[in-house]
């Protein structure tokens, strides 16, 4: 094994740290970072169970006696889908043992995305009315503190609103089944139903505290503009049933939000403006109210008490 050798021999035996600051808001782990012993080495292995790449990096805490296939710190590049070898570590004195600790770190996306910063995104629900912008980068921040939800916007909606993709894309993670008794406290931090769509040009889109088991689309689907992602909810660390809407990329290892715009034929293209009022186009309007005459039925009249949103609410919802 080629080694840059790391001499320190002082202990024997061996230990491992695992720390993890890494983001993946499902809570889930999208890369998957091990160890695995071998005759008279240990590797270090990654693989990337997510849908987007993803930046991994280890970074050695102490160690002992130690030869190293790499040098420290460790950056890898994985693809979706990718597994590798990141590390190969043995004794550098086989006479004595060796430690090491380390911690690891991942984070998705592209770093060499670049956003289109001509694109417009459509008004992300379907409804026969506007809805209003409670929380938006230009007026007072109650939540969006980071600069991964700085431009970030809270849309003020019913339970039960028809939610569909502001743009194209690849849809890559969805979490669907969170309670909706969102409250502004941070157990509830990890706790929203959402969907994430990757963009083709590598920026992505969340559609944050959606209802509980209505969530209409899979890991793999392709979406156009347009397609119905699921219902609006109160899941997640939320003082109100509303929509929470950002779109983000990987710029430098950091995860940040962009500042975006909307379009619609009232407004044009426009930024989004704290309390102000989002309308949706007359064809999702159309849409809203396919039959026409007939009023749109609220979560109360299709959700029975006591009984659970399953695909029957879904319907009676959409197609009242």
């Amino acid at each position: 094994m080629p080694a840059s050798r790391l001499f320190f021999l002082l202990l024997c035996g061996f230990t491992l740290f695992f720390s993890w600051p890494g983001f993946a808001q499902s809570g889930s782990e999208l890369v998957k970072i091990e160890t695995v012993k071998k005759a008279h080495s240990h590797a270090v292995l990654a693989s990337n169970h997510g849908r987007m790449p993803a930046t991994v990096t280890l970074q050695l805490s102490s160690y002992s006696n130690l030869a190293s296939s790499r040098a420290w710190p460790i950056q890898v590049q994985l693809a979706s889908g990718q597994s590798m070898e990141l590390v190969e570590v043995s004794a550098a004195d086989q006479q004595f043992g060796y430690t090491f600790d380390f911690q690891k770190h991942y984070v998705q996306g592209d770093p060499r995305a670049q956003h289109d910063e001509n694109v417009s995104y459509r008004i992300p629900f379907m409804a026969d009315q506007a809805y209003q912008i409670l929380q938006s980068a230009d007026g007072p921040l109650f939540s969006h503190h980071t600069v991964a939800t700085r431009y970030a916007v809270d849309i003020n909606m019913p339970m039960g609103t028809t939610v569909i993709a502001a743009r194209a894309g690849s849809v890559v993670e969805v979490a669907s089944g969170f309670n909706d008794n969102g409250k502004p406290e941070p157990e509830f931090f990890d706790k929203a139903n959402y969907v994430r769509i990757l963009h083709d040009d590598g920026s992505w889109a969340d559609y944050f505290h959606l209802m509980q088991h209505a969530i209409q689309v899979q890991p793999g689907m392709r979406v156009d503009a347009g397609h119905v992602l699921g219902l609006s909810g109160n899941s997640g660390y939320s003082t109100t049933p509303h929509l929470h809407f950002h779109v983000q990329v990987n710029q430098n290892g950091t995860i940040i939000s962009l500042p975006f715009r909307f379009h619609n034929s009232h407004d044009g293209m426009f930024a989004p403006r704290y309390q102000s009022w989002l309308i949706p186009d007359q064809q999702t309007i159309n849409a809203s109210n396919a039959n026409k005459g007939k009023p749109r039925k609220t979560l109360r009249e299709c959700l029975p008490a006591r009984k659970a949103v399953d695909d029957a609410v879904i319907r009676c919802l959409s197609s009242s």
